[in-house]
Parts: C-alpha cells; sequence; structure tokens
C-alpha cells in the first residue's frame, strides 16, 4: 500500500515538474485535479481497512455456516437451530463441549463480559453440555433482539446484522480490523 502511494505521489511530482519546465498555465488545475484524485485514493484506501454492515454480510454468505446450521434447510433458524450454531461456533477445538477457557474466550469476544461460568454450568462438572448452554444463552436475549421482523425465526440478514452489532464497539457502523478480527477467529474465510 506504502509503495503505491509512493509511486502515485511520486508520478504526481513528475507531472507537476514537467508541468513546470514546459511553463503550461492550464497544468495547474490538471496538477490540482491529480491532487484531489490521489486524496481520494487515500481515503478509499483507509476505508478498506473497515467493513459496513453490507461488506459484512456479504461475507459471511461466501461461508456455508448458515446453511449448516438451518438444520431444516427452511432458510431460517429457529431458536434451537440458532443456539446449536453458536455452540458449535464456540467449541472452536470441535470436541462437541464447551469448556471454562472455551467459553471465557468466547463471552468476552461476543460481549458477554457480564456473565458467570457458574451460572452457565449449571451442574458444576467444568464442562457446558448443550441443554446447559441453551438455557444460559437464551437468558441473553439477543435471539429476541436480532429477530427484526418478530416472526420467531432469523433470516441470514438477521444473524449477520445481530453479529455485526455485537462486534461494532464503538458503534460507528462499521467493523475495523480490530472488531473484524473476531469474524476470523471463529467464522475464518
Amino acid at each position: 500500500m506504502n509503495i503505491l502511494k509512493g509511486i502515485r505521489n511520486g508520478l504526481c511530482f513528475f507531472l507537476v515538474a514537467g508541468m513546470v519546465a514546459c511553463g503550461n498555465e492550464t497544468g495547474v488545475a490538471e496538477t490540482e485535479a491529480l491532487e484531489d484524485e490521489v486524496v481520494a485514493d487515500d481515503v478509499a484506501a483507509v476505508e478498506a481497512d473497515t467493513w459496513d454492515e453490507n461488506e459484512f454480510n456479504t461475507t459471511f454468505v461466501s461461508t456455508d455456516y448458515y446453511e449448516t446450521w438451518d438444520e431444516d434447510d427452511d432458510n431460517f433458524l429457529s431458536e434451537n437451530e440458532y443456539y446449536g450454531g453458536f455452540y458449535d461456533t464456540w467449541d472452536v477445538n470441535d470436541d462437541n463441549q464447551l469448556d471454562e477457557n472455551e467459553w471465557n474466550t468466547a463471552v468476552n469476544d461476543f460481549g458477554l463480559e457480564n456473565e458467570t461460568w457458574s451460572a452457565w454450568d449449571t451442574s458444576g462438572d467444568g464442562i457446558l453440555d448443550e441443554n446447559e448452554y441453551n438455557t444460559a444463552f437464551a437468558n441473553t436475549g439477543w435471539y429476541g433482539e436480532w429477530d427484526e421482523d418478530d416472526d420467531n425465526l432469523l433470516s441470514e440478514e438477521e444473524y449477520t446484522g445481530g453479529l455485526f452489532s455485537q462486534w461494532d464497539e464503538n458503534d460507528d457502523n462499521y467493523l475495523d480490523e480490530n472488531e473484524y478480527g473476531l469474524y476470523n477467529t471463529y467464522y475464518g474465510v
């Protein structure tokens, strides 16, 4: 990226020097236009390091996670499918159980820092089975919040919108590289 900026700036300098050497008065307007283009390119490069909700949705749709979670293939997630999908997502070592380390990492990454392990691990065995998880996760209220049309089903767009809002920590309607990094941890493409 910096090399490209250097090349563009060098090219701009070369053109300006050439116009000055030739005495071309119209070159001033052309130089200003070229400088404006370089600035616009630099702004676009900064914005490329962020993702808006549409870009995030498009990226997520390119995976098969949603289709995998949609066990009945109706293109919506029921509450059970939603919880099961999250359970599988949080189970980063794919051993079909959540230990306290996986849980601690996930609750921090998903903005649930006020939750306690003991409230989720009701059996006290040090492992969250899917039933314990579903019961505790239901208490977050996410499913109802994410279900924008209140039809008790989540479309893929509602799911990605909810996830986007969870990770948009500064509420600027963009995910920066730090916020988007969580996506790669759990859904890496």
